[in-house]
């Protein structure tokens, strides 16, 4: 299982380069940089984390298919792939609803937009000349110049449309922050069953799994420490994230009679040890080898920690990793 690591794009870029260099030194594979609407944005990150590194892949998170063109996106990621020469990688969804609204935007049909945008992607990255006329998007004579490969693009999914959509057109599937290790093995399977009936070899289809990682002394330090930030997912698609540890309908119906206090009684022990990784340093190689064991064949770890704490971090992530 590849180990990388995931910025959510909160945190001020320049406190993230200790722990990209750290990645770098210790061997870690990969380091994902997401972007969400009003926060940072993902390709200046990338750019540098190419610069600081010469080894690391960077990605390229949350490219929403409500936020960009795809014409300017292939500009972006061909200029990074000419930073990074087959360096790169990308995942496109659709993003959070209520972010892209303040864009004054919104997605009727997500599997159909992120298809269209996926593949248009594609296409002007190829440098072939496009005149094409899509709902969300137009062409008229646009043509990439590009000075080097194409990288792969993923797709972002919770949902088995998006799942299958993924199969249909990604690279790979990216799962979302808050999974449980039910909800991927199961996914891992529901993705092999349709690359199987579309003739699609897995070995080369990445499926790739964000969590938050809180490492701490006392393991119950840790899970309170994760407890508030899962509280503030949207309740429906946590309680189908946390899928075999939160029973369905429970979370809805938690925030919608006792609001916050009430969501926050359902993140068990348990809970929080299924959908994170959470745990001590001595029990981090097992927590790694239960996400190993779902299928995954990428765990893209977003410390929770303070900056100056996170190279230390890295360093116990690459020593726990599971064997390949």
């Amino acid at each position: 299982m590849r180990l990388s690591l995931d910025f959510m794009g909160i945190a001020p870029i320049a406190s993230t380069l200790p722990v990209v260099r750290a990645a770098e030194r210790f061997g870690l594979d990969g380091v994902w940089s997401c972007e969400h609407i009003g926060l940072h944005d993902a390709i200046v990150p990338s750019a540098l984390y190419l610069r600081e590194t010469e080894r690391l892949e960077v990605g390229v998170v949350g490219i929403s298919t409500a936020g960009r063109h795809p014409g300017l996106t292939a500009m972006e990621l061909s200029s990074l792939a000419e930073l990074g020469p087959g360096r790169v990688r990308v995942q496109v969804g659709t993003g959070d609803p209520s972010l892209v609204a303040k864009l004054g935007k919104a997605i009727e049909r997500p599997a159909r937009s992120t298809e269209a945008f996926v593949n248009a992607l594609r296409e002007a990255l190829a440098g072939g000349e496009m005149n094409l006329e899509q709902p969300d998007f137009t062409f008229r004579g646009f043509r990439l110049t590009p000075l080097a490969s194409p990288p792969p693009v993923d797709v972002m999914a919770v949902r088995p449309l998006m799942v299958r959509t993924a199969a249909r057109v990604g690279d790979g599937l990216a799962l979302s922050l808050g999974a449980s290790l039910t909800y991927l093995a199961d996914t891992v399977r529901d993705v092999q069953h349709e690359l199987d009936a579309r003739g699609r070899d897995r070995r080369s289809f990445r499926i790739t799994a964000v969590t938050l990682g809180v490492i701490a002394v006392d393991v119950d330090t840790a899970r309170a420490q994760a407890l508030p930030l899962f509280s503030l997912l949207e309740p429906a698609m946590a309680e189908h994230l946390a899928r075999g540890v939160i029973e369905p309908g429970a979370l809805v119906a938690a925030a919608e009679s006792g609001g916050t206090p009430a969501v926050m009684k359902l993140f068990t022990p348990e809970v929080v040890d299924s959908i994170a990784l959470v745990t001590t340093p001595d029990g981090l190689g097992a927590a790694l080898e239960r996400h190993a064991a779902t299928g995954i064949d990428e765990l893209a770890v977003s410390i929770f920690a303070a900056p100056e704490d996170q190279p230390a971090i890295v360093e116990q992530l690459a020593r726990a990793r599971p064997a390949s």
